[in-house]
């Protein structure tokens, strides 16, 4: 787990919001979560807005444990993706962290474990 939403300006080519998708998802392996894949869930959206005005927009739901190092390299690297992708300065992304009790998780029907890390 976590969920992420990644919002870009409305008329993001189709192509561009996948790459972003892709390339996130593979950051949170490098990052947040090494080896667990099942609960990673990435999702990018067209909002109304323009870069610098709330957008990129990136917010992470999650449950406790990470470490602020493991946070912040997820940051750096969704700012270098989206600079990759759309040329948007680190300047303008605005990323949220919400960490929420395992309990509060649920997916088929079931809550979650508390996170642990994988790579230890």
């Amino acid at each position: 787990m976590p969920v992420i939403r990644v919002e870009v300006p409305t008329g993001t080519p189709a192509d561009t919001q996948r790459t972003i998708r892709t390339a996130v998802k593979a950051a949170v392996l490098k990052t947040l979560a090494p080896k667990q894949t099942k609960y990673d869930y990435v999702a990018v959206r067209e909002v109304v807005a323009e870069i610098g005005d709330g957008v990129p927009l990136v917010e992470i739901d999650l449950r406790p444990g990470r470490e602020p190092e493991r946070k912040k390299a997820l940051v750096d690297a969704i700012a270098e993706i989206l600079n990759d992708t759309m040329g948007v300065d680190a300047a303008d992304i605005y990323v949220v962290f919400r960490e929420n009790p395992a309990e509060n998780h649920y997916c088929g029907g079931t809550p979650l474990p508390p996170w642990v890390p994988a790579d230890t």
